[in-house]
């Protein structure tokens, strides 16, 4: 244990102190002096005796002075020696104390931290994780583990009410949008047959469309749900079209696909809206005068789904980091601004065990490479239930008649030889009032149809894009990127 010196003066502390030796050398050079001096000068004759003492005296105080002075600097040369020697055993002890503590804070800082954050995280209390955490040996680092655990958990506490706020609202907003679609739907059924009023219908059914989308988003970084859920099979010509509907420039997309496959039904609206997400992101960050192009292709492990747009691209770092986006753990707090997409996408793609990556585009621009597993593939329900086909009909062979249980599957009757009873090379019969009702029966099929097609979204879709060419729309400035 090292001794604590104080910093008065020394020859009030220790019997060792540089004044004190110099008295004493003082003391003990006079005495011996002064018997020098006095038997010189009981030596000399009595008239030399009084100079000689004056002058002895003098030099004699003189040099008991100088071996006083000289005892004061060895004697502080000593100290000094002493005392650098206990401030070097004291430096050193305090650089152990500092290393052991160094080691601790930075095992702390790279162990400790994380595992009590994570404690957190996982819905630990306060208490229960501080406990559970490797305690250092130092207390002012289990002091500062305490003061830390309570400022994350109630960090963790304000950001799950937050998010838990969000995913509420997010919820309200998908039920909204839910609502208005399935009332234009109606509007679409009711007013289809005028061509003016179905295509701003469909326009608004376009723009709520993207509300819902965003909607969606927001619920799925907030931890909740997709808005839509769907108990059948959609097939991936609909898993696309869905996706098309859902951005602003669905007119520059260009689909090349000719897969019969389709996605199971609790994750085809994830499929849905990562793939919107991703094109997206392609048609906002390429030129307005580009196409961007989607192909789908099946292969052994699943279905693949290429996005690929013309735009300037990505350098290495920007790509390592949209990679990094859609396949790894993020926080909220990582997102660089106001570009959600690629953390929709990660969080769908960690939902349902989607691969997604980037790669430069034979265009010159980039690809998404989404690849669906297999275990989310499956075939459309028409095609599993369909039953075997008819033997060819002869050709002499009258057709089955066709069922009128639907207006849009019947046909209308050119005669009705049957009652006629005439020649087969007679002229066909008219009767009265018959004309119209054939002529009403065929303005009445496509609607039926229209409104029987309407219920698919790639069918609805079609029809809206097709109504959007005819008018003539163009592309308005490009989004903010998300």
């Amino acid at each position: 244990m090292s001794v604590r010196v104080s910093e008065g003066n020394p020859s009030q502390r220790s019997p060792n102190s540089p004044s004190l030796q110099a008295v004493l050398a003082f003391c003990a050079a006079a005495v011996v002096l002064a018997f020098a001096w006095y038997w010189v000068i009981a030596a000399v004759p009595a008239e030399a005796q009084t100079l000689l003492i004056v002058v002895g005296s003098v030099m004699g105080l003189l040099l008991a002075g100088a071996i006083a002075a000289s005892a004061y600097h060895f004697a502080a040369a000593a100290h000094t020696r002493e005392r650098a020697v206990r401030a070097e055993e004291r430096v050193a002890q305090a650089e152990h104390r500092t290393a052991g503590l160094e080691q601790e804070l930075r095992q702390f800082a790279h162990d400790g931290i994380p595992d009590l954050r994570r404690r957190i995280r996982q819905g630990s209390t306060t208490d229960a994780a501080i406990a559970e955490t490797a305690q250092p040996s130092q207390e002012a680092l289990r002091s500062l583990i305490v003061q830390l655990g309570q400022t994350l958990g109630q960090a963790e506490r304000r950001g799950a009410a937050a998010m838990a706020a969000c995913a509420g609202a997010a919820a309200r907003v998908q039920a909204q949008v839910t609502s208005l679609l399935a009332h234009l739907r109606e509007l679409e059924n009711r007013y289809g047959d005028q061509d003016g009023v179905f295509a701003d219908l469909l326009e608004l059914d376009h723009q709520v469309s993207q509300m819902g989308r965003l909607a969606d988003s927001f619920a799925l970084l907030s931890g909740g749900r997709s808005g839509r859920r769907w108990t059948k099979p959609i097939v991936m010509e609909s898993i696309l079209r869905g996706a098309m509907g859902r951005i602003y420039a669905f007119r520059r997309i260009r689909v090349h696909s000719t897969s019969t496959a389709a996605v199971v039904g609790y994750a085809a609206e994830g499929v849905m809206q990562a793939l919107a997400e991703l094109m997206d992101n392609a048609a906002n960050f390429s030129a307005h005068n580009t196409e961007v192009h989607v192909y789908v292709e099946e292969e052994d492990t699943g279905v693949m789904v290429t996005v690929e747009d013309s735009g300037l691209g990505m350098r290495p770092r920007e790509r390592r980091r949209a990679d990094q986006l859609v396949s790894e753990p993020h926080d909220l707090t990582n997102l660089p601004g106001s570009r959600m997409g690629l953390a929709v996408v990660g969080r769908v793609a960690a939902k349902y065990g989607l691969t997604v990556n980037f790669r430069p585009s034979s265009r010159g621009g980039t690809g998404a490479v989404v690849l669906i597993p297999q275990h989310l593939i499956t075939r459309p329900r028409q095609e599993l239930d369909m039953p075997p086909a008819p033997p060819p009909m002869p050709a002499d062979a009258e057709p089955a008649a066709v069922s009128t249980a639907s207006p849009s599957a019947s046909s209308p009757a050119i005669g009705s030889g049957g009652d006629s009873g005439g020649d087969l090379h007679d002229l066909p019969k008219r009767r009265r009032g018959q004309t119209l009702a054939n002529a009403e029966r065929q303005q009445s099929a496509p609607r039926t149809e229209r409104k029987r097609e309407r219920g698919d979204p790639g069918s609805r879709f079609a029809a809206f894009r097709q109504s959007g060419a005819t008018r003539g729309r163009e592309t308005a400035p490009e989004d903010t990127p998300r």
